[in-house]
């Protein structure tokens, strides 16, 4: 009773109740009457059952208008925070009804608020002129160009590029509006922008492109004379003079290495770095991994252990080149960043209800600091134990090695502890379905 008075005061002069209290009025009109022409105890029982009557009805229409306030309120709030929203913001129904766009949405689509709310868009619409670009946003596989794609997970996020009327780079996040009993009522979409973002990436891209070629001819030149002279062409060598042929020899090939590594991170982000899919066997491509980097651990004192898969693993579909390149900058760092007598252990393992399976490069290093982890495999990035074991390399092997990962529709990431080591993990699906389409 006391929180019915409480939301009748609340309320007390709600538009919502104008005609309740009209009401009120003509129910006190017809007691008056009822005294007037009824004789006891009919006027009294009449009265009584028209108060409690309209008593009961105030209890439905206050609770009624408690909700039609609160939801005022919180309608009032998602559109305030839409607002906010300095990205372009679509709202719609399943039926793929607009109910709701801010302002940054009507200044990228050229279409005020009253020409989109209640429209209703369907694929047909896509050739509009005036709302085919809004289509594309709704029905992204519509789009010229689908570049990146979420499989099956919401916040849902697909990158797509157009060339009409301008050439755009969108990133687009979707998640579901769910009501308080979990039904879905429909989809709201948050447009991002990159297109400056993607021409300032081409612009740097370029530029290592441009002086990775030009440093790749001179270092081949100085290549091929150093390599003439360890053949003894031009007289012999003796053993101080080899030992600096030799060591000018792995100087060059840490340079030209750098080179190629310099021309993948450009040919990745240019979408140019070609993928090959076809049948391979992940075993057999760990196998010769480990193999390759033997000499090397045996150099170092390091032990390299293949824990085989305990369940049948068919040949799936991947690119085996680029795979082995992700192990062999996993195995490379392993062996690098290890201790004396310590142990790289690789493993495989299913995922559970999923088609996918984990791969995992294990090292007994030094581990990674936690504040380096995050920044692991960004462009550029060397922690400063890195640095400090390896002064050589720039910092492009993980970042290769993550796009490779997601271009087959996996994921990489890093565990490590201090003084303990670090396991670094990626997925890789078994089901061809669930590689992106470029």
């Amino acid at each position: 009773m006391k929180e019915f008075f409480q939301k009748l005061k609340k309320h007390f002069f709600s538009p919502h109740l104008l005609v309740y209290w009209f009401f009120g009025a003509v129910l006190i009109v017809q007691i008056v009457f009822n005294f007037l022409w009824f004789e006891r105890p009919l006027n009294f029982l009449i009265s009584i059952g028209l108060i409690a009557f309209y008593f009961i009805i105030a209890v439905f229409l206050i609770n009624a208008v408690d909700n039609i306030a609160r939801l005022d309120v919180e309608r009032n709030q998602m559109n305030a925070i839409i607002a906010s929203i300095n990205d372009p913001v679509v709202s719609y129904t399943q039926n793929f009804e607009i109910v709701l766009v801010n302002e940054a949405m009507e200044k990228f689509l050229g279409l005020s608020k009253k020409e989109l709310i209640g429209k209703i868009i369907t694929p047909e619409l896509s050739n509009d002129s005036r709302f085919g670009v809004l289509t594309k946003l709704i029905f992204p596989s519509l789009a010229p160009v689908v570049l990146e794609k979420t499989i099956d997970t919401y916040p849902e996020k697909i990158k797509i590029k157009f060339f009409q009327p301008q050439e755009l780079v969108l990133d687009i996040v979707t998640t579901k509006v769910i009501d308080e009993k979990g039904k879905v009522y429909g989809f709201l979409r948050i447009i991002h922008d990159l297109t400056k973002e993607e021409l300032l990436k081409k612009t740097q891209s370029d530029f290592i492109t441009v002086v990775a070629h030009q440093l790749r001819t001179p270092i081949s030149g100085v290549s091929w004379i150093l390599e003439m002279l360890a053949n003894k062409e031009l007289g012999p060598l003796n053993a101080e003079q080899e030992k600096l042929l030799n060591d000018g020899k792995k100087a060059i090939e840490e340079s030209l290495k750098t080179v190629e590594t310099l021309l993948s991170a450009a040919q990745i982000e240019e979408g140019r770095f070609g993928f090959q899919f076809a049948m391979a066997d992940i075993e057999k491509i760990i196998e010769e991994t480990l193999t390759k980097f033997e000499p090397m651990a045996q150099k170092n004192n390091i032990k390299l252990i293949f824990y085989r898969p305990e369940f049948k693993l068919a040949p799936f579909v991947m690119d085996p080149l680029r795979i082995k390149l992700v192990l062999e900058i996993l195995v490379d760092n392993a062996i690098k960043y290890n201790i004396q007598n310590g142990e790289v252990r690789v493993k495989i393992e299913p995922m559970d209800n999923k088609p996918f399976i984990m791969v995992s490069v294990e090292d007994t290093g030094k581990g990674i600091s936690p504040e380096d982890l995050p920044r692991l495999f960004t462009k550029f990035f060397r922690s400063k134990e890195a640095l400090k074991e390896e002064t050589s390399g720039i910092g492009l092997g993980l970042y290769l090695a993550k796009n490779i990962i997601e271009r087959h529709g996996g994921k990489i990431w890093a565990k490590s502890a201090v003084k303990r080591g670090s396991i670094f993990t990626f997925t890789l699906p078994t089901d061809p379905d669930y590689i992106p389409s470029q």
